[in-house]
């Protein structure tokens, strides 16, 4: 029968050495072993055609049947182009420690139903775009290419094993799996060295990727581009590894967690470390111990379960708007101090300034707020929103104004706020510290008293019914002093500067003491002057004392009563 050209055994005679011995070693299902190691050069007794190897890949002929273990070989110098393109290989294909001399190891579109093991073997590159292998791809074991590993578009039955492999990328890519499906895992582990990038865009990872001990070198640019990723597993950037640019994976999925115990990540020329705008963690966030604090992080849209840090897990220029995460676990720090120094990390727009607020963002406040609060910790979560609105304060937001008014309503509307704004937490802590206007209450309460107290020694405190203030024998003998008169009724209202304070205080409370005593006041004088500067007493200050604490009474009881409503009550969700 006649077959293409390439596809008989008598086109490859005669065979040299080493072609031989891969011959009977495929009839046998055996390793050829030409070389102990990967060649440095080429020489009569270890060369390979490529096409001679391609011929075997594909099956051999009657005159040169293949085992079903496949192509076995190890330590040869494979001469020329290995084409595979849109080939169908029927079984195993195992290249150990050769080196393809050629420009590229081209298995395009090409179906493999077996695995493809190139560990310890060099080439130029290697193009597995669109290409199905039923089983595993090995890249590993010191595994050499000085051009990109495509596998754009590929499918992968088994796992990508690239542990140790050393790529690079010629300022370019150095791995792309862009759209490619990898039912098992993809390792990236054990002295994985990179210089380029490695791309994932759009992939999908049946089981983890790990990346433990992996050497990452962008170039100035990303090390590791995960965008709209899906990973069924794990991510695991741990144990030394090591990226010098951006790790990006914004919109990726990750259903297991992503653990970076043990990371250094630089971002390099780009100053972002890593950027997962979108990204969503089904599990843990492990961002402790780093072997240095993160810096430049883009995590605006982000979600994740659970995250565990600490204080030296992050560095500066950080972008937490969207950023959301339901719990802080393991020994993340949960004190209100240690996270708002973690807010404060943020960009410079993003955490604002007097000069420049625009650009604030409230969300990472109230997230943190929201999250200790469901985690229990009350007192951390009010600490934090005590400082939000110090913080708004602080950077201009509070009393701002439409840019239509005049500069003199602007100006008074915004001091005017500032000062309710600050009156408000040294009252109530912004609603929440009710019990602090208990306190303030029961300061008013006894200075006021106390205030009522000396008035009355003064004389300057009477009895305001008419049928005791006006009998001529009662005015004749407590003129002086109405609070120390023996002449007074026993059955009248005695004055209690206690009780009369706490009945002024109180809006809705009667003691009797504000009903039967008043302060006495002077007749007023014509002049103004006089009223003011001339015919000023004590009795004036008691009226004053008066005034201020019913005004105080009221606002303080409006304020308790509107806390314990709810009507303060800022957003928690």
């Amino acid at each position: 029968m006649k077959r293409p050209q390439g596809r008989t055994l008598a086109e490859f005679h005669p065979l040299l050495d080493a072609e031989q011995a891969l011959l009977t070693a495929c009839e046998r299902g055996d390793l050829a072993v030409i070389g102990s190691v990967c060649p440095e050069s080429a020489q009569p007794e270890n060369t390979v055609r490529a096409g001679f190897v391609a011929f075997l890949a594909m099956g051999g002929d009657d005159h040169a049947p293949v085992h079903h273990q496949g192509v076995w070989l190890q330590g040869a110098w494979i001469d020329g182009d290995l084409s595979l393109r849109s080939a169908v290989l029927p079984f195993n294909v195992r290249l150990y420690r050769c080196r393809l001399a050629g420009a590229n190891l081209d298995l395009r579109d090409a179906e493999i139903n077996g695995s493809l093991l190139l560990s310890g073997s060099q080439t130029q590159g290697l193009s597995l775009d669109g290409a199905v292998v039923k089983g595993s791809v090995f890249l590993q074991g010191g595994f050499k290419a000085n051009g990109t590993v495509r596998l754009r578009g590929a499918q992968v039955g088994g796992s990508l094993e690239c542990s140790g492999a050393q790529l690079d990328g010629q300022s370019g890519d150095a791995l792309c799996l862009d759209g490619a499906v990898v039912k098992g895992s993809v390792f990236l582990n054990d002295g994985f060295k990179v210089s380029g990038t490695v791309r994932m865009l759009g992939a999908q990872v049946g089981g983890s990727l790990e990346c433990n001990g992996a050497q990452l070198d962008g170039q100035g640019g990303e090390t590791l581009w995960l965008d709209r990723a899906v990973v069924k597993g794990s991510v695991f950037l741990q144990g030394g590894f090591q990226s010098s640019g951006t790790v990006r994976m914004r919109g990726t999925q990750v259903d297991g967690d992503l653990s970076c115990s043990g990371a250094q990540l630089d971002g390099g020329k780009q100053g972002v470390a890593l950027s997962m705008e979108g990204t969503q963690i089904a599990g843990t966030w492990f961002l402790r111990p780093l072997n240095a604090p993160l810096t430049g992080v883009e995590l605006t849209g982000c979600r994740v379960e659970r995250l565990v840090d600490d204080a030296a897990s992050w560095g500066s220029n950080l972008r937490l708007d969207g950023f959301v995460y339901t719990q802080l676990a393991g020994d993340s720090p949960v004190n209100a101090s240690d996270r708002i120094d973690w807010l404060r990390k943020q960009t410079p727009d993003a955490w604002g300034s007097k000069q420049d607020n625009g650009g604030f963002k409230p969300q990472p406040w109230l997230q943190l707020q929201k999250v200790l609060r469901e985690m229990g910790h009350l007192e951390d979560a009010r600490q934090v929103a005590i400082a939000l609105e110090d913080h708004r304060r602080a950077i201009g937001l509070v009393g701002q104004t439409p840019q239509t008014w005049s500069a003199w309503r602007r100006m008074a509307y915004g001091k005017t706020s500032v000062f309710l704004h600050w009156a408000f937490k040294i009252l109530i802590g912004y609603g929440y510290r009710p019990l602090r206007l208990v306190g303030w209450m029961f300061l008013v309460w006894v200075f006021s008293a106390a205030v009522f107290w000396f008035a009355a020694l003064q004389g300057a405190m009477g009895p305001s019914n008419p049928l005791v203030f006006n009998d001529p024998e009662l005015r004749k003998a407590c003129a002086t002093n109405w609070y120390l008169c023996e002449k007074l009724p026993e059955e009248y209202t005695g004055f209690s500067p206690l009780a009369y304070s706490l009945d002024v205080l109180l809006p809705l409370v009667n003691l009797e003491q504000e009903k039967d005593w008043a302060p006495l006041i002077p007749t007023p004088k014509s002049s103004w002057w006089q009223e003011w500067f001339a015919n000023w007493s004590f009795k004036h200050v008691a009226r004053l004392v008066v005034w201020a604490e019913i005004l105080f009474g009221w606002i303080a009881s409006l304020l308790l009563v509107a806390v314990f409503s709810g009507l303060t009550k800022r957003r928690e969700e």
